[in-house]
């Protein structure tokens, strides 16, 4: 490190969290570093006011080696003045909810047919009750806000709500169909969101499931978001009409640079109960889960079953484990503290008490999506979409 004195300060787009472990998390890129405890306390004190010097008097080679890839990983930076940030090292429960869904509004322009929410209607979370939502969450250590609907655009007060955002430290990600956002959206959304997902359902296929025209404004949305500087990712789900399609879209995905590309199999439920010719049996449709790249929000750690670290808040205010669940709400986003440990104690199981925690893939899988369990042969039984992914059929 530098003999040169300076100011040590985390860097504007880095914050603190003690979850499971301690981490400094990247909200622009959406990486989360683990660390030691002793460079948790060392992050801790670098606001900008405290001179090299004092702060690291006598640090060993380890430490400098440690320090001097700080910087170089952006984590830190020099200061020749003292400039002071404020830093929060928040203190998560464990486990640790680091994903919040809000469903703002049930409003939306499509009809869907594989939409798990069935009908759209005219329910939309106040600003009271968003604002109380992104405060508990930060306050719980979070880190990633996803705002969906309906379409989220249509919300009476969508820009509002938009206003909120800066006051926390957060990613915030907006998931959208993509028709309503021109340029003047863009750039609206440029100055709030840190990523748009965008629904892309296949090529000349997207169009039968969202109707004429949805997939040529689609991409004219996700144009519009580029040339704003807006980070884009896609998510697909899998049907009988797009199965084709999956090599066309990874090029036309990787040619608009997107950030991340998930791709789901829809279950039967809201409007895909009465689309059921849509969907590919599992065996065919499981190879196409490996086209998706990037991040997801449905990770566990520890012992537990996917998607230990998300729950979702519907318009209405009520918390539960995701969307497929919100006819078993745990509580209301008023205690979002106390929905979530209500939550993990009813709706978060242990890996071992599934029907196939002896399955020899059981730790990277997680026994995958629980409402698709529940449909397939109870809420402790394999998903068996995965069992056909990973080629393990012994559970079945």
């Amino acid at each position: 490190m530098s003999s040169v004195e300076f100011f040590p300060a985390l860097s504007p787009d880095f914050v603190l969290r003690k979850l499971e472990k301690p981490y400094v998390y990247n909200i622009s890129d959406d990486q989360l570093y683990e660390l030691d405890d002793e460079a948790f306390e060392f992050l801790k004190k670098c606001n900008g006011t405290t001179p090299s010097s004092s702060l690291v008097p006598d640090t060993g080679e380890d430490s400098r080696e440690s320090i001097e890839y700080m910087l170089d990983e952006g984590i830190i930076r020099r200061q020749e003045k003292a400039a002071s940030r404020k830093i929060k090292a928040l203190h998560s429960p464990v486990p640790s909810l680091r994903y919040l869904l809000v469903n703002i509004t049930n409003k939306c322009n499509l009809k869907c047919k594989h939409c798990y929410l069935g009908e759209s209607g005219d329910k939309e979370v106040g600003i009271r009750s968003f604002e109380k939502a992104v405060s508990q969450f930060e306050d719980m250590g979070g880190l990633k806000l996803m705002i969906s609907g309906g379409e989220p655009l249509l919300h009476s007060k969508f820009r509002e709500l938009l206003d909120i955002l800066p006051s926390y430290e957060l990613r915030m990600v907006v998931l959208s169909n993509g028709t309503l956002i021109h340029k003047k959206e863009a750039e609206k959304l440029s100055k709030y969101v840190d990523e748009v997902q965008v629904s892309i359902d296949g090529i000349k296929s997207h169009d039968l499931l969202r109707g004429k025209g949805s997939y040529d404004k689609a991409i004219r949305g996700i144009s519009a978001l580029r040339g704003s500087g807006v980070p884009v990712s896609v998510a697909t789900m899998v049907h009988r009409y797009n199965a084709g399609e999956f090599g066309a879209m990874k090029k036309l995905f990787s040619g608009l640079g997107v950030l991340s590309w998930s791709v789901d199999v829809p279950c039967t439920a809201g409007n895909m109960r009465s689309s059921k010719d849509y969907m590919l049996s599992l065996e065919e449709a499981a190879p196409l889960l490996n086209y998706g790249f990037g991040a997801g929000a449905h990770e566990s750690t520890g012992d537990y079953t996917c998607g230990s670290h998300l729950c979702a808040v519907s318009p209405d205010g009520a918390v539960s484990k995701c969307g497929f669940f919100d006819d078993e709400p745990v509580g209301d986003v008023i205690d979002l503290e106390a929905a979530w440990a209500k939550l993990c104690k009813n709706y978060l199981w242990k890996l071992d008490e599934l029907d196939c925690h002896n399955c020899k893939v059981i730790k990277d899988c997680r026994g995958g999506c629980r409402f698709r369990a529940k449909q397939y042969k109870g809420i402790l039984a394999p998903d068996p979409l995965l069992c056909h992914a990973n080629g393990v059929l012994a559970f079945l």
